[in-house]
């Protein structure tokens, strides 16, 4: 149950209303799949099921419809697949590096959040006495 089956999902819904058998062709999985992700999506309101108006012989038809936060989350989806992530291979292997080292401090027994607030004071420390130190 990813974003972008969600987001399949709501595109689907957004530009029209549509069954429960569209859904599941436009994700293309199994219908057990589908509908515990629209029972998902209906609990976190991202969407409504109704029953269609229309009587007819057999089981009601379930309209999948899009809510407000359905819209909003489609469009925020939207906008931040429009700006994919770029980092280059040196920024990823100095992440990398930076967990390793991490992960040692935490086994020797040292709290990793602890020691940054320390860092981090300590750079604030000499940001501050530099500026002292320039209006001299």
């Amino acid at each position: 149950m990813s974003l972008e089956q969600k987001a399949q999902v709501l595109e689907e819904a957004a530009s029209a209303p549509c069954g429960v058998r569209d859904v599941v062709q436009k994700l293309k999985c199994r219908t057990s799949s589908a509908i515990s992700l629209l029972k998902k999506m209906e609990q976190e309101k991202l969407i409504e099921l109704a029953h269609a108006t229309c009587p007819r012989r057999g089981r009601p038809k379930k309209i999948v419809t899009c809510t407000t936060l359905g819209f909003d989350f489609l469009k925020t989806y939207r906008k931040v697949k429009m700006k994919p992530l770029r980092a280059r291979r040196e920024d990823l292997e100095r992440a990398v590096k930076d967990a390793l080292y991490a992960e040692r401090l935490v086994a020797h027994g040292h709290e990793a959040f602890k020691l940054f607030m320390e860092l981090n004071a300590i750079a604030n420390n000499i940001k501050i006495s530099s500026e002292a130190f320039q209006n001299i």
